[in-house]
């Protein structure tokens, strides 16, 4: 199954760091961030001050980061 970024962007992988979005988008998304070197760029610039108020990150946010580059990473399409 190929995964097109203009069906899943940057708003919805940022939905899915965020936790609002269901499980089947989540594990879309997840195929994307493995396949797809733009969606793996996007997580790359997600920063964890995105995630928080600038003094402090939401545990669950960060996870959800830190899955996604893993993903990313492990695919070889995150440059770090």
């Amino acid at each position: 199954m190929t995964h097109v970024l203009a069906v899943y962007g940057k708003d919805d992988i940022v939905n899915y760091v965020l936790g609002s979005i269901d499980d089947e988008e989540k594990s879309d998304i997840e195929s994307l961030v493995q396949s797809d070197p733009r969606a793996a760029g996007i997580v790359r610039d997600i920063e964890k001050d995105h995630l928080g108020d600038g003094e402090t990150v939401d545990l669950l946010y960060y996870r959800r980061l830190k899955k996604l580059k893993s993903l990313a990473s492990s695919a070889r399409l995150l440059q770090e």
